[in-house]
């Protein structure tokens, strides 16, 4: 029995405890009243005042057995208060219909103990002592329902910090392979070059030629586009200049490029909407789309792509759809890690992402679709980074 449930029960015998109290106020000081209602009660059932005028002299049994059905109607009450499980629109009918019971069981106590030990009880202190019992239940019930709902959502809270954690620890994980990534961009690349343009310079230098004079210029001309291309997917020039819907148009072209299909691009949101995101929320979503579509270059195999800029009530939807091979058959619900960091990514930004087949014949293709709720978010706001 844990701790929590033997103070619900300690609680319970102090709640009995206080039930005997009341009976024996009940008795020393409103004796007369409790006497009038027995002999009432009695009558209505069935016996005559000359009967009742012969009650037992035993004062110390009648105490004795009040002080015991009070604190046994008491102590039921209060478990049937604390216990009772019902339905929430039919609880107050429930716990009526166990007090008429109860107060059937104390009159039934008061006849019994008339017949058998010819005393009279103190049925006012019972109809008290099982109020007080109820009431005591009900604290109970609300204790407990507190206590479940804390627990709740502390376990709720130690799952969203153990999930952020993961996040963080993914996040972490993913540009670190990012960075591996630029740095055996660089070196295979730019570093090469730099290697090629060394050379022909020191050949430059001996005979200055017009070929080699072109050669370097070429190398040069390479080894700056090279350069732009690792610096634009550190910080997307386009997004930052031109804006979000011309960067996802811009990262498109390129994948298209890539990838060897036609990118198709199309925007019926407004410039107000998609300025409600801050600078850091678009760079985010720009990186899902750009996930998606290398996704498609990688796996997909298409030959057309569409991506589409909207506004659906209060979001702003980015739809990514190829004419691909589809997602195999099995395999939808299934996450890699690639898709699993991009919903962890789009958590941070408040967006959800889905996948689906498309409804193309022949190939269906798959749709990558990205919704970030708007609420709450205005202009003025989304200007801070």
């Amino acid at each position: 029995m844990t701790n929590a449930s033997d103070k619900r029960i300690l609680f319970s015998v102090l709640l009995a405890a206080v039930a005997a109290a009341i009976a024996v106020v009940g008795m020393r000081n409103f004796a007369g009243f409790e006497t009038e209602v027995f002999e009432r009660l009695m009558i209505a059932s069935g016996e005559t005042e000359q009967a009742l005028k012969a009650a037992s002299a035993h004062e110390s049994l009648r105490i004795l057995c009040s002080i015991a059905v009070s604190v046994l109607l008491s102590y039921v009450a209060t478990m049937a208060g604390w216990k009772l499980k019902v339905v929430e629109n039919q609880r107050d009918f429930a716990f009526l219909a166990v007090f008429i019971q109860m107060l059937g069981v104390s009159l039934l106590i008061d006849w019994a103990a008339w017949k058998a030990l010819h005393i009279s009880l103190t049925p006012v202190t019972f109809v008290v002592s099982i109020l007080l019992g109820f009431a005591g239940g009900l604290a109970i019930r609300r204790w407990d329902d507190d206590d479940i709902r804390m627990q709740s959502q502390f376990y709720q809270l130690k799952v969203r910090n153990n999930e952020l954690r993961d996040v963080r620890l993914q996040m972490v994980r993913q540009d670190e392979v990012e960075r591996r990534m630029m740095a055996a961009d660089l070196h295979d690349q730019v570093l090469n070059d730099m290697k090629r343009l060394r050379k022909k310079f020191e050949s430059y230098s001996k005979e200055r030629t017009d070929e080699q004079k072109a050669e370097i210029d070429q190398i040069l001309a390479a080894t700056m586009v090279e350069i732009r291309e690792v610096m634009d997917s550190l910080c997307p020039s386009a997004l930052e200049h031109l804006g979000l819907t011309a960067a996802l148009e811009d990262c498109a072209r390129k994948a298209g490029e890539k990838g060897g299909f036609k990118a198709r691009c199309k925007s019926k949101a407004d410039d107000c909407d998609v300025e409600r995101l801050s600078l850091v929320e678009q760079s985010l979503l720009y990186r899902l789309v750009q996930e998606a579509l290398t996704n498609v270059v990688k796996h997909a195999e298409a030959k057309t792509v569409r991506v589409t800029t909207d506004k659906n009530a209060d979001c702003l939807v980015v739809t990514i759809a190829d004419d691909g091979k589809g997602i195999p058959e099995g395999k939808l619900n299934e996450e890699s890690r690639g898709l699993r960091y991009m919903r962890q990514r789009a958590d941070l930004i408040g967006a959800s992402v889905s996948f689906k087949k498309g409804d193309g014949v022949g190939n269906p293709g798959t749709v990558v679709e990205i919704r970030v709720d708007l609420a709450g978010r205005t202009a003025v706001e989304s200007t801070g980074g």
